[in-house]
């Protein structure tokens, strides 16, 4: 049998050449196991952890800054790698590269990035990554922090004097929110504003509204109006941009009190989801939906102290 030489270096090969004509490091230089870029920028947001390559924040597992470094690398480049490719990855920092900022901050580091083939160890690579950071908030974080970011908005009204009520259910809605932002970070409520008579929920996404209002439907009992309001056009999407707004009102007694509707007294028997059962002074049965008592002004009347 004829003598196989490296086409490329020279050297003697034998039939366990990975190609016909190429030693193993020949083979491997022509024909690397992966290609990643020489130069990297990478934005991190330094209050929740997301990082980004463009425009899309993606949430890291971790709040330390060489561990949301190591996990962008995975996620932007090596698991597209690994998902054509059976390789295992490594990662290390290379720590004498480490530049930091006047704040401490890391913003310069390279990274040594190895690689080999599952089935064949044999088949390697290692590439040098040179990585730029660049800390900035991320969209969700800016509209957080600034507090002015909403989509639509929730009304809570009550006439009267029933201001804890009124409170509490702002709390029941806040508890609620902070466990949907936990789930969701698009979720939260940009600004709670009193107002004479309640007060207006700012809402990040028309989801959180409807998620809202839904759950109050589940335990309390209020008047709703819904409206919308047109504040732009989505040019991409040619679709209309509309503001939605939300009016809940609350009856402003409750089962058991006397209430006076223009100069007459009813004694409130009983209130149901949608409708108000009342008693006349002669013991006549009234029904009554919300809306009548949303219209109306109502006192509610002491009649021990009257």
């Amino acid at each position: 049998m004829p003598k196989r030489f490296c086409a490329i270096c020279g050297k003697d090969i034998d039939e366990t050449a990975p190609h016909f004509s190429m030693c193993l490091d020949c083979y491997l230089k022509e024909n690397p196991l992966f290609i990643l870029p020489d130069h990297f920028n990478l934005k991190i947001c330094n209050y929740c952890g997301k990082f980004a390559k463009k425009d899309t924040w993606i949430q890291s597992n971790s709040y330390e800054t060489l561990e949301i470094i190591k996990e962008a690398i995975e996620v932007l480049f090596l698991k597209h790698i690994k998902s054509a490719q059976n390789i295992r990855f490594k990662i290390l920092p290379i720590k004498e590269s480490f530049i930091y900022s006047s704040k401490k901050l890391l913003i310069s580091l390279d990274l040594r990035v190895l690689g080999e083939l599952i089935e064949n160890n044999d088949i390697y690579n290692e590439k040098k990554l040179s990585i730029k950071v660049n800390y900035e908030l991320c969209k969700n974080c800016t509209n957080l922090r600034g507090g002015t970011f909403f989509t639509s908005i929730l009304q809570l009204r009550l006439d009267g004097d029933r201001v804890i009520f009124l409170e509490s259910v702002i709390n029941d809605l806040t508890n609620l929110v902070e466990k949907l932002f936990e789930k969701d970070e698009k979720q939260y409520i940009s600004n709670i504003v009193k107002q004479k008579n309640g007060f207006d929920l700012y809402l990040s996404t028309n989801e959180l509204l409807n998620h809202i209002i839904s759950y109050m439907k589940s335990n309390y009992l209020f008047g709703l109006k819904r409206t919308k309001k047109l504040v732009g056009r989505d040019h991409q999407r040619g679709k209309n941009i509309y503001r939605l707004k939300a009016v809940i009102r609350f009856l402003p007694f409750i089962k058991g009190d006397h209430i006076d509707i223009n100069n007459e007294i009813f004694h409130v028997e009983q209130i149901k989801k949608k409708t108000v059962i009342l008693r006349d002074k002669l013991e006549q049965r009234i029904i009554k939906d919300y809306e009548y008592f949303l219209n109306k002004k109502i006192l509610v009347k002491n009649l021990e102290n009257d």
